[in-house]
């Protein structure tokens, strides 16, 4: 039954739902949600280069964009998340160790682009194990960011912000274990589940962004 649904198109466009939310609130809108106004934004443009580029295989320069659009992607997205955590955090080296998270993780994805696109054979091994190191990294950090927002906040669940960052928590977290069966017999058809969690994480972004509406 799920093979019959066109999931592809639907995640494409159901993007568009917390994007418009966000974007009613630019003017009014704090640095975080310009930013993640920005990471929807980013990758609704990506999510549609990947569909256009599904459609048309037989275009190089497309598929190559979509590629190129989609690491760009995944690092803006990385620096993203670590920049957003640390918002919550409020320590006195928090600033200091979201730097050296951001050098990090830059090293890595040089790395892994030289390996994608330098590359006769890349290893594509390699560049799976970066992007499920993020998917564990990203968990992490959002958290330890919705502890401390529980140790601030008494009714956690009317924070807008709360929803928004359990939703990233939630596609990173379950994608890592759908990650863990890339290389095994059941491989075949999990982007599907994967792009069901990834509507599920903008059902969770729509409930933050209606509450930060209501609060505002």
């Amino acid at each position: 039954m799920l093979n019959q649904i066109p999931i592809q198109e639907i995640s494409t466009l159901s993007i568009w739902i917390p994007l418009i939310l966000a974007g009613l609130r630019w003017k009014t809108a704090d640095r975080k949600l310009r930013l993640f106004f920005v990471f929807l934004l980013f990758g609704a443009v990506v999510d549609g280069l990947g569909w256009a580029s599904y459609a048309n295989q037989e275009f190089f320069l497309l598929n190559r964009a979509a590629s190129f659009g989609q690491f760009l992607y995944l690092w803006f997205e990385a620096l993203f998340f670590i920049w957003l955590a640390y918002e919550f955090y409020q320590t006195k080296r928090s600033q200091f160790w979201r730097k050296v998270l951001w050098v990090g993780i830059s090293l890595v994805f040089v790395i892994d682009a030289l390996n994608r696109y330098g590359m006769e054979e890349p290893n594509r091994i390699f560049s799976s194990f970066v992007y499920s190191g993020l998917l564990v990294l990203s968990s992490f950090l959002m958290a330890f960011a919705l502890l401390r927002m529980a140790e601030q906040k008494e009714e956690i669940m009317k924070e807008p912000w709360f929803w928004i960052l359990s939703g990233i928590f939630f596609y990173s977290f379950s994608c890592f274990f759908i990650d863990m069966l890339t290389f095994t017999e059941f491989a075949e058809g999990l982007w599907r589940i994967r792009v069901v969690f990834n509507m599920i994480q903008y059902v969770f972004f729509v409930v933050g962004l209606v509450k930060m509406s209501n609060r505002q």
